[in-house]
């Protein structure tokens, strides 16, 4: 569980994110739950994080996968105080999706479509009737401003299941979300290192590095926004302690290769290590 209110937001409303942005302000004003369907590293999470800020609430978000059960969503009793006092109020330790029910605060659901259908079934309640039956303690209505959103990945990508009707019957607006143009990501990266003074070749040698992992057919999962700012920092601390003036070939062949050999996903029977060194060799050259 998190709350992101206090986070400072570091992301671009603009073009297709100022357009999501005004969907999810409408969908919360109708009453209608979205879904925003977009590749890893898109930005789905920044942008409901910019949305919860935006709108004065906490943020509170599960990632589905299928450890994920109905308690890990609702909370459960602590053992140890359940031992001394019984099954109190005190006792239970609520979950994201309950607090967030109660404080009326934005509630994502990050790839519910990873979810199992059991556990996705346990939110039709919440989702459609704006309330939960928590076991000893008895039904939770949730508060004025309660707004949950599901953020998932398309469901053609490997490993992920199909949400089940019920669930999907209760999502009435679908918001898709791609990759930025170039001078939309590069923004981003230069908003979210203000502290370095990024040159425009640096960050169009690292946009190319990025852009390549989206384009090669060996790469299931490419670069994300954050590993294009992960680049950019890590090659700009490795400058600055090598007290050079700019980012040399070297130095951001060096800072993309440890980013990228964490950040990327081949497909089966690839070395990543040595892929990922050929890639970046290609990208800047040797």
């Amino acid at each position: 569980m998190a709350a992101a209110k206090k986070e400072k937001v570091h992301i671009v409303i603009k073009e297709q994110y100022a357009d999501a942005f005004e969907v999810l302000e409408d969908c919360e004003n109708a009453k209608l739950i979205p879904g925003i369907v977009g590749p890893p590293g898109v930005g789905k999470t920044l942008l409901l994080r910019a949305y919860a800020e935006k709108t004065g609430r906490d943020l509170y978000w599960v990632t589905g996968d299928e450890g994920v059960r109905p308690s890990h969503l609702t909370g459960a009793f602590n053992p140890s105080i359940v031992l001394n006092s019984g099954f109190t109020l005190d006792a239970f330790e609520p979950g994201p999706l309950l607090r967030s029910m109660i404080e009326g605060g934005v509630f994502g659901l990050n790839e519910g479509n990873r979810l199992s259908e059991y556990v996705q079934n346990s939110l039709l309640d919440p989702f459609e009737e704006g309330s939960i039956s928590v076991q000893r303690l008895g039904r939770v209505k949730a508060a004025e401003g309660f707004f949950p959103v599901l953020t998932m990945n398309p469901e053609e990508m490997s490993g992920a299941h199909r949400l089940s009707e019920a669930l999907r019957d209760r999502i009435r607006v679908w918001i898709r979300l791609g990759y930025p143009r170039k001078e939309t990501e590069l923004e981003i990266i230069k908003m979210n290192s203000p502290e370095y003074n990024l040159s425009d070749a640096a960050l169009e040698k690292i946009y190319s590095l990025v852009s390549a992992t989206r384009e090669s057919t060996d790469i299931e999962i490419p670069a994300s926004i954050r590993a294009g700012i992960s680049i950019a920092r890590l090659a700009a601390e490795m400058t600055k302690r090598e007290k050079e003036k700019t980012i040399s070939h070297a130095i951001l062949s060096k800072a993309a290769t440890y980013v990228l050999v964490g950040a990327l996903r081949y497909r089966p029977g690839i070395e990543v290590e040595p892929a990922v060194n050929s890639l970046v060799r290609r990208t800047l050259g040797s």
